[in-house]
């Protein structure tokens, strides 16, 4: 049983390390992978794609593209659809 277990740990660690070559066996943990930053990152639902934007968490009414922008602390990152459903507004200098 115990090398049941060990194989099939093995095999986890082999499939995750080509779904996430970034990662090391040592080191497996339950996040995914990180993809590069882009300006523009989406989320799939489906067959929809939806745009993710960051909003301010302290103050403030405009979505930004990246979350350094205008020195937001602690931004949330959210969907385009739900950041303009709670009133936020483009920001003109991501946009």
């Amino acid at each position: 049983m115990k090398k049941h277990l060990r194989i099939l740990a093995a095999v986890l660690v082999l499939c995750f390390s080509l779904l996430c070559p970034a990662a090391s066996a040592a080191s497996v943990q339950t996040a995914a992978c990180k993809p590069s930053t882009a300006a523009v990152q989406t989320i799939s639902a489906g067959k929809k794609t939806e745009q993710m934007v960051w909003v301010p968490t302290h103050g403030g009414k405009k979505y930004h593209s990246k979350s350094t922008c205008s020195n937001m602390k602690d931004p949330e990152k959210v969907t385009l659809s739900k950041a303009k459903a709670e009133g936020f507004t483009a920001c003109k200098k991501c946009y």
